[in-house]
């Protein structure tokens, strides 16, 4: 047989490049003959730059900019954490190979070894999305769960620092592509802390037309992942997928059927759904339209978006302002206040809410009758 060549690409940080080896070192495994070879892109970003996004080995820019170099054939292939992935796909690019999910649960890590429960009150609690704090401020409210942007690695780094946090929560499988599995105190079932939509599972990406790469890598491909993920992704195409929600979700392939259970807020109001495995997405999509029917859904997300209480009357018509300056060019330094009208605008045409009516000069003149 002849030996084939093929070039992965990987930003240089330590997660993004233990998680492509460990693809690589699984097809090296499976395909003997399969030569691999990691090439590393430096980051389109810097960390400040990066500092206020949540993600977990690659922030939006930087997954694009990997898309980009399989694009201009730089690379072939490239390895992404799905948690991180910007959806959808780009119409030339596509998801070659999704091998065998890992571990897709929450872990605590804590240097004292104590468990959740065992943490003393007012302990301070670093996590990496809005869904961790607020599933977790639920069930441990004498606990302080602060939300830690930048990525992992920069988590990481204030975990270390003893003074800021006392514990820290991220996805089991990335304490394994860290090797920092010694510092796990705990792993939290779904039962408990339902995961977000994608967790522990890497997809590698590439040409939509390198059918090639895609028989290469056959045996490594696990479709019962591969459903889990198109489920679940699914799910987050229904939701707002581009923002950080208090939503997780996760699903699961059993013989030829397939179940995706998903949560907002607190985790405490769950429905699931189940379906044959070859209907994953209609499955994903379905969770989230029932998810979205619910009255408490739309109160969970305001609440995580708005946890000072929404804007009363005086401050909507203030951030209506803002939008007009800022459509006719003349907006200062608001621009945060209309950041959350359009983000409450976004919550409510996705709960299928109108927005009220301008009232006309008739509408007035009618309030003004006995």
């Amino acid at each position: 047989m002849k030996t084939r060549v093929l070039i992965f690409g990987s930003l240089s940080s330590t997660l993004a490049r233990n998680e492509a080896q460990a693809v690589i070192d699984r097809i090296q495994e499976r395909l003997p003959r399969l030569t691999c070879q990691l090439s590393l892109l430096p980051s389109p970003v810097t960390d400040a730059e990066k500092e206020n996004e949540p993600y977990l080995a690659a922030c939006r820019t930087e997954v694009e900019h990997l898309e980009d170099a399989v694009r201009r054939e730089q690379v072939r292939l490239v390895v992404i954490e799905a948690s991180d992935m910007v959806l959808p796909l780009p119409e030339d690019l596509a998801v070659i190979c999704v091998p065998d999910r890992t571990t897709p649960f929450d872990a605590f890590l804590n240097r004292k070894g104590l468990i959740m429960d065992e943490m003393p009150a007012g302990s301070r609690v670093g996590v990496l999305s809005i869904r961790s704090r607020t599933q977790m401020q639920a069930l441990w409210p004498e606990l302080t769960f602060n939300i830690l942007r930048g990525g992992v690695e920069r988590a990481m780094e204030t975990h270390m620092r003893e003074n800021e946090i006392d514990g820290l929560v991220m996805p089991a499988s990335v304490t394994e592509d860290l090797g920092i599995q010694g510092i796990v105190a705990e792993i939290f079932a779904p039962e408990f802390i339902l995961p977000g939509p994608g967790q522990g599972t890497r997809v590698i990406v590439g040409r939509a037309n390198d059918h090639e790469a895609r028989e290469l890598l056959s045996d490594l491909h696990s479709a019962a992942s591969a459903a889990e993920l198109t489920a679940e992704h699914a799910f987050c195409r229904r939701m707002i997928s581009d923002q950080d929600l208090p939503v997780g979700a996760l699903a699961r392939v059993r013989s030829s059927k397939i179940s995706i259970e998903g949560a907002t807020g607190s985790g405490a109001n769950r429905i699931s759904v189940d379906g044959d495995l070859g209907e994953a997405e209609m499955v994903g999509d379905g969770l989230a339209t029932q998810i979205l029917s619910t009255v408490e859904t739309f109160a969970d997300l305001l609440e995580a978006d708005f946890p000072d209480g929404l804007p009363d009357e005086e401050e909507s018509e203030d951030l209506a302002l803002v939008e007009d300056e800022t459509e006719s060019g003349t907006l200062g330094d608001d621009s945060d206040e209309l950041d959350d009208l359009e983000r409450l605008r976004d919550l409510e045409n996705m709960a299928g809410i109108e927005p009220p009516k301008e009232k006309t000069g008739d509408d007035e003149d009618d309030e003004d009758q006995p």
